[in-house]
């Protein structure tokens, strides 16, 4: 027997066995979805719910468009009837886009946009230095958004009556 042979017989005893034991898994799984059928559905119901959490968890990009739409809103409303607080809260992301400021960090099933301290492209020792940056307890006060299902949350808040300048209403 030659050892290209032995090879061959060793490999297709592996692949041999990794079927058998894929296969007994399913047989198994089977047996175990009829016996508890519940179970078996909540299971596949989390499953289908995390994974369409996962496809719809927004990007960078799908931020970077849905803020320059609201810029873009805003800037067609006259300053007068504009609501203050729409208008701060998307000029502080635009100046923060621009400024190259913006991070996203998933985690799977949701998003979280946040501000970071300084540009990747800046090279000064504050940017580079590991002790320096933001760290997990300043974390939650640099956090701007947070993106489910396809939409970042407080963009979409922070549009909700962009138009209506309460300190209008006040005088009357």
């Amino acid at each position: 027997m030659l050892a290209s042979d032995n090879v061959l017989f060793i490999s297709g005893q592996y692949f041999a066995n990794i079927y058998n034991d894929y296969r007994t898994v399913a047989v198994e799984a089977a047996q175990d979805a009829k016996q508890h059928p519940l179970k078996t559905s909540v299971y596949v119901a989390l499953l289908s719910v995390t994974a369409y959490f996962m496809k719809t968890n927004p990007s960078k990009r799908q931020f970077e468009a849905q803020l320059t739409e609201c810029v873009n809103d805003i800037a067609v409303v006259g300053e007068s009837i504009r609501n203050p607080i729409s208008d701060k809260h998307i000029q502080h992301l635009a100046c923060c886009a621009n400024a190259g400021l913006l991070r996203r960090t998933t985690f799977g099933i949701f998003s979280v946009m946040w501000i970071d301290n300084y540009d990747p492209a800046v090279d000064i020792y504050e940017a580079r230095c590991k002790l320096l940056k933001v760290g997990w307890f300043e974390w939650p006060e640099h956090i701007v958004d947070i993106g489910l299902l396809g939409h970042w949350r407080r963009l979409d808040a922070a549009m909700i009556d962009y138009d209506i300048n309460p300190e209008e209403w006040e005088d009357q």
